[in-house]
């Protein structure tokens, strides 16, 4: 049981570091990022292994005091960032108070008892409703952040986001468990209540780390799925950019997260669109009827023609531009794009190029006019 805390802890830290890059660039990651690394903080520094370094070079109240009050900066700090996320920006500053009252509360009983300085293994004494106030506050504070969590999970419109948030919500309420369990132990004064606290916190850790970690997962999804978008679209966009070289932007630094690589395949997707724009002028209306004559031809589907004919008249344009042909006033628009988001607009592009590279296209190009012709 020992090594399942310790993984749960672990997964803690490490999904927080690999968290951390995206949380600089999105609100509800960052959110999502500082819930999990105050959990962290707050179980690593619950561990005895860390304590007791930490006892021999700082004075015992010190340490058990500030223990605690971390412990209940995290618990505001939790509520003050689900209150963000639903947007109930009020509700802040009492929280805010609330935490302060608390922590100023639990000094002055801890003050006026005089115990003997604390250690790693002897707790000092101390009031029993020092230990009934913190028992309390976060039994309280937990299930408050579980129905902040849940209203979040249901306001949040990415399933990523939702099912992560969802994940966060059962982790909030084991995390309740280990604190109505010492509140138990308080009140009976029976030693087995605290028997499941820790296989809790280390469950608690594993949720906590896998509610962080689904975002993170979907990122990387969209990262694989835009690289191979760019690469996929390519030698379209050479073939393009080659006969009207005035579209492309001026090159940019390359990045590799997510943000970057969505910019770098919109910047694709505006510079292939420019391209057409420009191309379709170099079209006859000849040309689109032939195009569209072959596609009817050989493509059954009638969902997959435009695209087929929209890749057999760039056939033409292209070369029709390597010829030195002059440009047209085109009647028709040829390029409109019925997509009404990136992805979409992507999704055809992708299905352009690939007809772009079929024999297809190929038997429509090997009637065009050779370039070498001079007009």
């Amino acid at each position: 049981m020992a090594m399942l805390q310790v993984v749960g802890l672990g997964s803690m830290w490490v999904v927080a570091a690999l968290l951390l890059p995206q949380a600089w660039q999105d609100a509800k990651r960052r959110m999502l990022w500082a819930v999990l690394l105050l959990f962290a903080i707050e179980l690593t520094l619950y561990r005895p292994e860390v304590q007791a370094p930490i006892y021999d070079v700082i004075n015992g109240h010190i340490v058990f005091v500030a223990v605690h009050l971390v412990s209940v900066g995290k618990g505001i700090g939790v509520l003050y960032l689900l209150l963000m996320l639903v947007q109930r920006p009020r509700y802040r500053l009492p929280v805010a108070v609330a935490g302060v009252a608390v922590s100023a509360v639990m000094i002055a009983i801890y003050a006026a008892a005089r115990p003997e300085p604390a250690t790693v293994d002897i707790p000092p004494e101390i009031p029993l409703i020092y230990w009934h106030i913190l028992a309390v506050f976060h039994t309280v504070v937990h299930l408050l952040a579980v129905v902040l969590c849940w209203r979040a999970s249901r306001l949040v419109a990415p399933k990523a986001m939702r099912v992560s948030l969802m994940a966060l919500t059962g982790g909030l309420m084991l995390a309740c468990l280990p604190w109505a369990f010492n509140l138990g132990w308080l009140l009976t004064d029976d030693t087995a209540w605290l028997e499941p606290i820790g296989p809790i916190d280390a469950v608690t850790g594993l949720f906590l780390a896998f509610s962080a970690a689904l975002p993170l997962v979907a990122s990387v999804h969209r990262a694989v799925r835009h690289r191979r978008a760019i690469r996929d679209l390519e030698p379209l966009w050479t073939e393009l950019t080659t006969a009207v070289p005035d579209i492309v932007f001026a090159p940019v630094r390359p990045g590799l997260g997510v943000r970057q690589l969505r910019l770098r395949l919109y910047r694709r997707v505006v510079e292939l669109r420019d391209a057409m724009l420009t191309l379709r002028e170099h079209v006859t209306p000849g040309e689109l009827r032939a195009a569209q004559e072959h596609v009817a031809a050989e493509v059954s589907d009638e969902q997959r023609q435009d695209a087929a004919a929209t890749a057999c008249w760039l056939a033409a344009a292209v070369a029709a531009k390597s010829r030195g042909d002059e440009p047209m006033v085109q009647q028709e628009d040829l390029t409109s794009a019925p997509g009404g988001d990136l992805d979409e607009e992507v999704r055809q592009l992708l299905e352009i190029a690939q007809w772009y590279r079929s024999p297809l296209v190929d038997r429509y190009r090997a009637g065009l006019p050779p370039v070498t012709t001079a007009q």
